[in-house]
């Protein structure tokens, strides 16, 4: 059940400069007040330029950072009218590190009690790294036809920089923001696009989104302590060969909205592309509404197509009221059998998918409806429950037991005592490259790193 808002977007002026505000007063809790110091944001950004905490920024239209860094103090508030957004292109970048004690608020203009998905359109960060297109460069999702824009592009063409960096986002959250103009042309609440491995995207939260929570398109960017809640479509999608590196993911879906905690994709014109998605995610938990199956929209754990892979490690799923797991179409269910595969899931728990406690809901292949009608002629026979929950994997159909994370306003995914999860020998430990520590299944352990700084507001 997505918004849509197009009719109410309008591209911004190519401008010259964005306003600052000189406060030094920086909030000091996860919900700051309005401050008394307001500046209106409606022309690009073309130079250095520093949003000061104690200023309420509104954005009027999309913003544009064309060039230099757009620092953002701890504690800075954002606002976003309707048909706004902030978009970081590939020859700029954002310095936005706030701190648990006084994260960065990105959240809609209206007033608290009126607020709702799609009230403004998100944060974007395009790169210069490497996607799976032909010519190595696209135009990002969510903005009516701009042909060869270079504001829009992303992606290093024919010489992609692996590493490039768009910058920093630490200790931040992007509420009530995405739309949809139509389908498959979409803002989320936090698009990376294109971004190499030297962006640092950690402690994120994105709460209410009328689209995706997190979407990933191609590069290898890596996220770490991210929380996604209450996403009318996916919590995390990648595609056109994003291969990061994820660890502590949490996604948590209501009984309204909401699709799948991973839509994973690779390039639907082209199967066979490379690089695949094939991202590497380490101690997740995803969570659905525990709403009835069969009811409406669709809610499964994760969804794997058009030649999508990934290398899931440590996780969680759980209270989904369709699939737990669908390998769709057999260029994804082939990364699967390969003799080097590059989509596994491993030391995973699965719980009430389907309200089965015992096994895992097989994806019928192929998908007819009630009249008998093939709308996913998926031929790959793959059977999930006998796959996946195969012996040397190490996944199970058990309890998490986790303290409350069901709950939409103020949910607790911390694991109870003598849960499963905490026990070692059910995970494995994460390799280089990852917090090797983490040797627990789900995103969270003992240490409840969303305390002080995620708030979920409902309006």
């Amino acid at each position: 059940m997505k918004r849509l808002f197009a009719s109410l977007l309008t591209l911004s002026a190519l401008s010259l400069t964005s306003a600052c505000g000189d406060d030094d007063n920086t909030p000091n809790n996860p919900n700051p007040p309005p401050t008394d110091t307001t500046e209106s944001v409606s022309a690009n950004i073309t130079q250095d330029t520093t949003w000061k905490a104690g200023v309420t920024y509104t954005l009027k239209n999309y913003i544009f950072v064309e060039s230099g860094t757009l620092t953002i103090e701890p504690g800075t508030r954002i606002l976003g009218d309707q048909g706004s957004a902030l978009i970081i292109t590939r020859n700029a970048k954002i310095h936005a590190v706030g701190t648990a004690q006084a994260p960065i608020v990105f959240t809609s203009s209206r007033p608290e009690g009126s607020r709702e998905p799609g009230n403004w359109g998100g944060v974007v960060l395009l790169g210069k790294g490497r996607i799976n297109v032909a010519g190595g460069e696209n135009t990002v999702e969510g903005f009516f036809a701009s042909g060869n824009n270079p504001l829009t592009q992303y992606g290093g063409g024919a010489n992609p920089d692996d590493a490039h960096d768009c910058g920093k986002l630490n200790y931040a959250r992007i509420e009530f923001a995405g739309f949809e103009l139509s389908e498959d042309n979409e803002l989320n609440g936090l698009t990376v696009a294109g971004c190499g491995s030297d962006t640092d995207l950690d402690y994120i939260q994105v709460h209410m989104g009328a689209d995706d929570g997190v979407e990933f398109f191609g590069g290898s960017a890596n996220l770490k302590h991210a929380v996604v809640t209450q996403t009318d479509d996916d919590s995390l999608d990648y595609d056109l060969g994003y291969n990061g590196k994820i660890q502590f993911f949490i996604a948590q879906q209501n009984a309204v909205v909401g699709n799948f905690g991973i839509e994973a994709s690779g390039n639907k014109n082209d199967n066979a592309a490379t690089p695949r998605s094939a991202p590497e995610i380490w101690n997740a938990t995803f969570i659905g509404s525990g709403r009835p199956a069969g009811t409406s929209p669709a809610q499964s754990g994760m969804v794997f197509n058009t030649g999508a892979g990934g290398k899931l490690n440590n996780v969680i799923v759980a209270h989904f009221a369709d699939l737990a797991v669908d390998v769709s179409g057999t260029a994804s269910a082939a990364l699967w059998n390969a003799a080097t595969p590059e989509l596994y899931l491993r030391n995973t728990f699965f719980w009430n998918n389907r309200g089965d406690t015992v096994s895992i809901p097989a994806a019928p292949n192929p998908t007819v409806d009630a009249g008998g009608n093939i709308t996913n002629p998926d031929v790959s026979n793959f059977n999930e429950p006998e796959r996946v929950l195969a012996s040397a994997l190490n996944n199970r159909v058990v309890d998490p037991q986790l303290t409350d994370a069901t709950h939409l306003t103020a949910p607790n995914f911390m694991p109870v005592a003598g849960s499963p999860a905490l026990n070692p020998d059910s995970a494995a430990t994460p390799p280089a490259g990852f917090d090797t520590s983490a040797r627990f299944v789900g995103a969270v352990g003992t240490t409840n790193w969303l305390a002080g700084w995620t708030a979920f507001p409902q309006d």
